[in-house]
């Protein structure tokens, strides 16, 4: 993403995101859209495996969720970039999942102020949360720059998403804040997610850091790096499985 929110700074801020999440301006309309939209067809790109068809997200919020993730993990001389490792279909997965339908949240109200320590505080879903905040986020870009957050540049993504965390650029009916935030620590996991989930592709996040990934026990290791540093191949829940 250049200059701006690079990749240090996003995982950094990420870490020490302490923000409250609290109830926002969230119309009934909205509300009552959100949950009653028929779900999407899934999209497959053009020559794309059907593995790779989008579950939840339409042509719109795949291209947002595409630039975003580009601009907030872009590629380095470090390691691959959100849109490489597979950000954009683990999101898709998780919003057409469980945690995208809220299975273990408590969403019976009553919604009343919070505190930071309270934590998300909205009568949302991520589903619902992310389809109303990525619509709202469009619109705003639009006010802003005169054009979609898809079709902005690099520079005025990180503009705009300095906007929404700072709270100087505020959403229609959702926070501006609680959404970044939410997308940004979505993003992170995906990132580092295990890639049987979508994320991670070919574990190179994980190659990254030194992450040995699920390996169940070290046993075999003990005697070859005794003394040394522990470099060995990752290994996925999908290498676990048995076949």
């Amino acid at each position: 993403m250049g200059k701006g929110l690079g990749r240090r700074h996003f995982l950094e801020a990420a870490a020490g995101a302490g923000a409250a999440l609290t109830v926002g301006r969230v119309s009934a309309e909205e509300q009552e859209q959100a949950a009653t939209a028929p779900g999407h067809q899934p999209h497959v790109a053009r020559n794309a495996p059907a593995a790779q068809a989008r579950l939840f997200l339409n042509d719109a919020e795949a291209a947002f969720l595409t630039a975003a993730i580009d601009v907030l993990l872009p590629a380095d001389d470090v390691g691959p970039g959100g849109v490489e490792a597979g950000v954009v279909l683990y999101l898709d997965r998780q919003l057409a999942g469980a945690w995208g339908s809220g299975a273990r949240m408590y969403l019976a109200g009553p919604w009343a102020e919070g505190t930071p320590q309270q934590g998300y505080q909205l009568p949302l879903n991520p589903a619902q949360l992310f389809r109303i905040g990525m619509a709202d986020s469009d619109r705003a870009a639009k006010d802003s720059f005169g054009k979609g957050f898809a079709q902005l540049d690099a520079a005025q993504r990180n503009d705009f998403f300095a906007g929404l965390s700072s709270g100087d650029i505020g959403l229609s009916n959702v926070p501006g804040k609680v959404f970044f935030l939410t997308l940004q620590e979505a993003v992170i996991e995906g990132y580092f997610s295990d890639p049987a989930y979508g994320g991670n592709k070919g574990m190179a996040a994980w190659r990254m850091i030194g992450f040995p990934g699920a390996r169940g026990a070290y046993l075999d290791d003990i005697a070859q790096y005794r003394g040394k540093p522990f470099q060995a191949e990752p290994v996925s829940l999908a290498d676990l499985q048995v076949r």
